[in-house]
């Protein structure tokens, strides 16, 4: 096995690049204007085991197993390894790969608690076992701890002098690497992504192999991701500002629907007839942190409004500026914005000739969760209160979405699927550098405090006998989904949808789920959900 990891493999090398013929793919990014395309060089998720590596010592690792999710861990400190010169005795090195302008990514946690002598290393432009780069990202640093190191013949010696601890503990972590061969940039970030902490400058070695491991501590690592720095335009897309979809001009556009922020407003497009109209309101996804209305073109809105169904758009206040405002808890801004904009439109039935008690809502991942949200939450419309808009009513007749989630409950959520990481921005732990995982872990770790909100804003909790037919579609499911699992998009999986279908139907309600090699029912996608049941009324 040494012998494996020293040799030098003779892969295909473009302009500093190795490829991996077999793993790679294409990344999309944006830089300033442009639609640019990253090679994908390797991936692994670790849930096919380990075949893809080599490692200095093959029984300190082993496949693990974190809630349900395949993890590749160190099973002890002392390696049966020990190199020639001074330098780290647990490497894994990924195999077939040679690479020189790169980012490395992945997520790294701590799994033996031994104080300031915890540590992750990461290598790179790994040349054989005596000439190399790594990081030594260590607990306590000083000149043979968390430094940037080289390996050239000799001890290892620091590249860097850096005096900033690194902040292990029991969770998971994110580290970033980036090299560029031809100026001998070396960057390296730990949780925030967008500020290194550790920088440094070497033309020593080229490209070279990658791998993961440590000096000698123990951790476990996922998710690993090896891009090219070279860019390249994406054949999906034109280099230029992507501009938004072709669509009607509306009948009403940016009308306010509040004072809070200049995001509270919607088009409305008016339907041909001479009897009121059914609604359909389209709220735009995007986590709840971007996204616009104008995202929404001719299809679908043509589509409605041939069907004699009248259409609105929406934009909402987003997560981050709802924290700004104190609202609490974030998730709050944006769904209470969409019942404003709901009751809104309702307030002007008669002027825009719109049959409010036909009114059904439809959207893609966040929007779908709260277009959820709005068809299962009780009345909000406030009878008594001098403001015309909020004795409106805040019930949908029916809504049909895409990609949904159903549940906020990170409890929950890793129950069903076992690397979820969405959710943690909606409660307040979104900041500055830090990851969705890392939100989800600080959601996961208040969730007691936080169970009332949590309640009250995932739609599954609130499903109840009055709830309207509801369509759920999945189309990004790659294989069946499986109670407990690991998902490709573990944001989008039709686990939420079989989850909520089933507390449907306890409730004896409509639900129908449609997702690859899924068909519970007769309508194949939301649009023909929505004008079925908006019309069958009239």
């Amino acid at each position: 096995m040494d012998r494996l990891i020293g040799r030098r493999l003779g892969t295909l090398v473009l302009g500093g690049i190795g490829l991996l013929v077999s793993q790679h793919g294409l990344a999309t990014l944006a830089v300033g204007q442009d639609q640019l395309a990253r090679e994908v060089l390797f991936q692994e998720d670790f849930e096919n085991g380990r075949s893809r590596w080599d490692t200095t010592d093959d029984g300190a690792w082993d496949i693990l197993q974190n809630q349900g999710n395949s993890t590749f861990g160190l099973n002890k400190r002392i390696s049966n390894y020990q190199p020639k010169v001074r330098s780290p005795h647990n490497i894994a090195m990924i195999k077939g790969l040679t690479a020189g302008d790169l980012q490395i990514t992945f997520r790294v946690r701590s799994t033996h608690d031994t104080g300031n002598h915890r540590d992750c290393c990461v290598f790179f432009g790994y040349q054989d076992p005596e000439h190399f780069y790594y990081v030594h990202l260590g607990a306590k640093p000083d000149p043979a701890s968390g430094q940037i190191m080289i390996v050239n013949g000799e001890p290892r010696r620091p590249l860097t002098k850096n005096e900033s601890p690194i902040a292990w503990d029991d969770r998971w972590h994110a580290v970033k690497v980036i090299r560029k061969v031809s100026d001998g940039t070396i960057e390296i970030y730990f949780d925030d992504m967008d500020r290194p902490i550790m920088k440094a400058n070497d033309t020593t070695f080229g490209a070279g192999r990658v791998g993961i491991g440590s000096f000698d501590d123990q951790n476990e690592f996922d998710d690993i991701r090896v891009e090219s720095l070279k860019e390249v335009p994406n054949p999906k897309t034109k280099n230029q500002e992507k501009k938004p979809p072709q669509r009607p001009t509306p009948t009403v556009a940016d009308y306010p629907y509040g004072k809070e922020s200049p995001r509270q407003r919607f088009d409305f497009w008016q339907a041909e007839s001479d009897t009121p109209t059914p609604v359909v309101l389209l709220i735009h996804g995007g986590g709840w942190r971007n996204g616009d209305k104008t995202g929404y073109g001719n299809n679908p809105i043509k589509k409605y409004l041939q069907e004699g169904i009248s259409v609105a758009a929406i934009n909402y206040r987003f997560i981050e500026q709802a924290m700004e405002q104190g609202v609490d808890p974030p998730v709050k801004g944006p769904l209470m914005d969409a019942a404003r904009a709901l009751q809104t439109i309702r307030s002007k039935a008669k002027q825009w000739n719109i049959d409010s008690t036909r009114i059904g809502a439809t959207g893609s991942s966040a929007g779908a969760c709260t277009s959820l949200w709005l068809a299962l939450h009780d009345e909000m419309a406030d009878p008594a209160s001098t403001d015309q808009v909020a004795r409106e009513s805040t019930r949908l007749a029916c809504a049909a979405v895409v990609g949904a989630q159903t549940s906020l409950d990170p409890k929950e959520l890793r129950e069903w699927i076992s690397n979820s990481i969405y959710g943690g921005h909606a409660f307040g732990f979104a900041a500055k550098g830090r990851t969705r995982e890392q939100e989800f872990d600080l959601l996961l770790e208040n969730r007691d405090k936080v169970l009332p909100w949590i309640q009250q804003y995932s739609p599954i909790a609130l499903v109840s006998a009055d709830d309207p037919p509801i369509f759920l579609e999945y189309p990004n499911q790659k294989t069946p989904p499986t109670f407990g699992g690991k998902e490709s998009d573990p944001t989008h999986s039709a686990m939420y949808g079989l989850q909520l279908q089933k507390a449907y139907r306890s409730a004896r309600l409509q639900c129908d789920l449609v997702f690859p090699g899924n068909r519970d029912s007769e309508f194949s996608n939301s649009h023909e959900f929505l004008i079925h049941h908006l019309k069958k009324s009239k």
